[in-house]
């Protein structure tokens, strides 16, 4: 029996069709991809399907007793709780159980259930009941495992404190998607969960969510997540699924081979349409009249076969690619301040013609400080930076209208001061979807996708040598991400790219930057291979070319700092900064490892003694025993990071 099912949903805005008989089934335990156009109506379903929204038509089954969870695209209004009070509401029922429990212990103080013996052993026994509950639902880890998502999706510990109120709409949102997956649903109903993710959260919540026993329908641009997590793909396209079985890369495939069988029987229909309307138009009077009477009846009872669907896409065309130095950029050095905040330090890098790299690091790091640096928008505080002379560097803020005039057209905008012809500018526009009337269309009102569509047409139009790209895939739905891939792979020049998009970093650069903590360091090769060095026991990838500095500990190990490599062999104590001996990272990690096996050996044991009933006979030493183990629970869950973080530095 499913666990979800719809039935002919439909819905519509105004006079704006948006589901035409959807029907779909979720099987308890799924993980499906839900794709398809901006606008098509993907968060119109979700909502549908959470009971946030009611259809025009059709009827949603819920499994009863089935839990569903739901994220929005947007987050809620922030209210008074704190960060910790939000994301703990998950385990609403523990904090009940742990009530339920103080109040039992308070019971077993009293002198009244003491003196009555029958009392006490009621008392005792659901003590007993409460406290093995307590532990099975994981009461004595549940704050660790609440610290560990939100550290995971980059919040610091001095946020948790934080009212909602006063944090970002995307920290809300983070804090909506840690709580909604702490809540552990049958159902996950996900829309666009990677939305104000950096790369190393986005690794966390891949990881989160490949774990997740629960079914899931998940919208997501996130090309990497959908292929790591979904085995089902359904597509929304003019009001109606499409179902693919198989995850997002095998639906591009059989979506194109879909489609390829439905161009071929669209047109041997129409072939032979076309040769019964000839013979019907030749022999209609003729001797071959009743022959062209039947052929006629045939034409219309001839099955309709729709042309396959299409849409308009994006589509670029490079011109023909001038002659440049090979070194376009020099930095040497560079550093970026403000106030007493360091952001960028001692920076030093090329970038050479045809280079293809990624500018990767936390959000917050300094990335677009530093592309802004190189477009000359930002002085840097110190350091050298030289453009060599000649060459265009064309710039994609990540907020469009940073480059954008609201009073102008679509046109006037991109003819600006550029020598050029109003046609020719037309036909380039025309390439990014602005024909005809739309090219007269003013600026301010445009949808965040047109404004980065125009923004890349004059990008295109003023033929850069270099490209520095902040976060372009912002507004883009899949079809139109997928165009701007190809068109980046077909760039003549160089390109400098900072994105969220592993898919897009992992196809088009071929080298890495990393900043963190205000440093720079470089890796080369594609971002498949660095996450894999990452993730490594050794921390070295198995490739030539490999980095000259190591680049951090994977996402969870406790530590982000990319260290230089010091030599692999050198053996004896390091020595901090003020020159003070510490253990090496191998010496304290067997120390860790030894107090963990301690801690784990006595554990057992107070485990077992939390399962007898007979310890509750004694109601002081039952509170001991659940001080003791709880005390435990919090020392390996510390000695658990150390090690994480040991084992970090020891990979670095």
């Amino acid at each position: 029996m499913p666990l979800l099912s719809a039935t002919r949903l439909v819905k519509s805005f105004g006079t704006l069709p948006v589901l035409s008989g959807v029907s779909l089934s979720i099987e308890p335990g799924e993980k499906i991809g839900l794709v398809g156009r901006n606008g098509v109506g993907k968060s119109t379903l979700l909502r549908i399907l959470a009971g946030r929204e009611a259809p025009d038509g059709g009827t949603v089954h819920l499994r009863a007793g089935a839990r569903v969870g739901y994220l929005p695209q947007l987050p809620e209004p922030g209210g008074e709780r704190t960060l910790w009070e939000e994301v703990a509401s998950a385990f609403a029922d523990l904090a009940a159980l742990e009530a339920r429990l103080a109040t039992l212990e308070a019971q077993l103080e009293g002198s009244d259930v003491h003196g009555d013996p029958a009392h006490l052993e009621t008392v005792l026994e659901e003590y007993a009941r409460a406290r093995d509950r307590y532990e099975r639902a994981g009461g004595f880890t549940y704050e660790a495992t609440l610290r560990r998502a939100l550290r995971g999706l980059g919040f610091r510990e001095e946020q948790f404190a934080a009212p909602l109120g006063t944090l970002s709409g995307g920290q809300r949102s983070r804090a909506a998607l840690a709580r909604v997956l702490l809540d552990a649903p049958d159902l996950l109903l996900l829309d666009e969960p990677t939305n104000h993710l950096d790369l190393d959260a986005l690794e966390w919540l891949q990881e989160a969510l490949a774990e997740y026993r629960g079914a899931m329908v998940l919208v997501s641009h996130d090309r990497y997540l959908l292929d790591a997590v979904t085995s089902r793909t359904l597509e929304l396209e003019a009001g109606r699924i499409e179902d693919y079985p198989g995850p997002y890369s095998f639906y591009v495939t059989e979506r194109e081979a879909r489609r390829a069988r439905q161009q071929e029987l669209f047109d041997r229909q129409q072939e032979e349409a076309r040769a019964l309307r000839a013979f019907i138009d030749r022999y209609r009077a003729g001797q071959r009249s009743r022959q062209a009477k039947s052929r006629e009846k045939r034409l219309e009872k001839l099955p309709r076969i729709a042309a396959p669907r299409t849409a308009r896409t994006l589509s670029f065309r490079w011109e023909v690619p001038r002659r440049t130095p090979a070194t376009l950029v020099r930095a040497r050095g560079l550093a970026k301040r403000f106030g007493p905040v360091e952001v960028l330090r001692e920076a030093t890098f090329e970038i050479h013609r045809q280079d293809r790299v990624a500018l990767i690091g936390p959000n917050g790091a300094g990335k677009t400080t530093l592309l802004r640096i190189l477009a000359g928008l930002e002085r840097p505080s110190s350091g050298l930076l030289e453009v060599t002379s000649g060459v265009r560097v064309g710039y994609l803020p990540q907020d469009a209208d940073e480059t954008l005039d609201p009073g102008r057209t679509v046109l006037e905008q991109a003819l600006g001061d550029r020598p050029l012809e109003p046609e020719q500018v037309r036909r380039v526009l025309g390439r990014f979807l602005f024909s005809g009337e739309e090219a007269d269309k003013p600026v301010g009102q445009l949808s965040g996708g047109e404004r980065r569509r125009l923004a890349l047409a004059t990008l295109v139009l003023d033929r850069p040598d270099l490209l520095l790209l902040d976060e372009p895939t912002t507004h883009f739905d899949l079809p139109s991400l997928e165009a701007l891939e190809e068109a980046l792979l077909a760039f003549p020049g160089a390109i400098l790219l900072v994105s969220h998009d592993r898919a897009l970093i992992d196809r088009v650069a071929r080298r890495l930057l990393v900043l963190l903590e205000g440093r720079l360091a470089e890796f080369r090769g594609p971002y498949h291979v660095y996450r894999e060095r990452l993730a490594s026991p050794t921390g070295a990838p198995d490739q030539e070319g490999a980095p000259e500095r190591a680049l951090g500990a994977a996402p969870g190990s406790g530590t982000r700092k990319p260290v230089p490599r010091e030599g692999d062999g050198d053996s004896g104590p390091r020595r901090d900064g003020k020159g003070v001996s510490r253990a090496r990272p191998g010496e304290a990690s067997e120390e860790v490892v030894a107090r963990i096996l301690r801690l784990e050996e006595e554990q057992g044991h107070l485990g077992r003694l939390l399962g007898d009933p007979e310890l509750y006979r004694d109601a002081d030493r039952a509170r001991e025993t659940v001080r003791r183990y709880e005390e435990v629970a919090r020392a390996l869950e510390a000695l658990y990071a150390a090690l994480a973080e040991a084992e970090g530095e020891l990979r670095a």
